[in-house]
């Protein structure tokens, strides 16, 4: 397959990802910028907090599923598992660092769900059981987010070991961004401030 493909696949990737559901659809209910309330996150976490429980529903159902399109569609096309896994890497970059949000998007966790189950859905299972245990236990919601998927490359490695190279990269490209874009949150975990979920109260700025 001609590599122009592959670079065409990278860019289309990426532009999908700039579609933060979590902005959209506050902007389209309320007409306001989702990034001015609670966190400043646009993220389902912060939709969550800020506007309840059915609007964040929806936020994490449009930024997993155009991450899961995004590795879908590079299969359906033939794509080799390189460019498979580029594609899922390149729409968490897009929701993550947004051009069309002058680069401030979400953290990603909703995408890279979406991606890696549509990728490995096995491995994906268990990074999200392990996710979870960490999110009920500490009432946590940053906490099961990076945990469950900074576990995934183990979780790779454990099933798989060497045999995938896409997917062992894939893996930790997704376990180093989660860690940036929660780099806020791990500095208020350190100093005990960090916010618990708090389901059926809404904040407002």
């Amino acid at each position: 397959m001609n590599p122009w493909y592959g670079v065409l696949l990278i860019i289309v990737s990426y532009l999908i990802g700039n579609l933060d559901f979590a902005y959209i659809l506050v902007k389209k209910k309320k007409n306001v910028d989702i990034r001015d309330y609670g966190s400043g996150n646009a993220g389902m976490t912060n939709v969550l907090r800020t506007q309840g429980g059915a609007m964040a529903f929806w936020v994490f159902v449009g930024d997993a599923a155009k991450g899961a399109f995004c590795v879908w569609a590079a299969r359906a096309f033939g794509f080799s598992e390189w460019w498979v896994a580029g594609a899922g890497m390149a729409v968490i970059a897009g929701h993550n660092w947004p051009v069309f949000l002058h680069f401030r998007g979400g953290k990603g966790v909703s995408t890279t769900i979406g991606a890696f189950l549509m990728y490995d859905w096995f491995c994906g299972i268990f990074g999200m059981l392990i996710g979870l245990v960490f999110m009920l236990s500490t009432k946590i919601m940053s906490v099961g987010s990076m945990t469950g998927i900074v576990a995934v490359p183990f979780v790779v490695l454990i099933v798989h070991h060497l045999s995938r190279p896409p997917e062992l990269v894939f893996a930790i490209f997704m376990a180093v961004s989660v860690l940036w874009q929660h780099r806020a949150n791990i500095v208020r975990l350190k100093n005990g401030n960090e916010n618990k979920l708090n389901f059926g109260k809404k904040k407002d700025k």
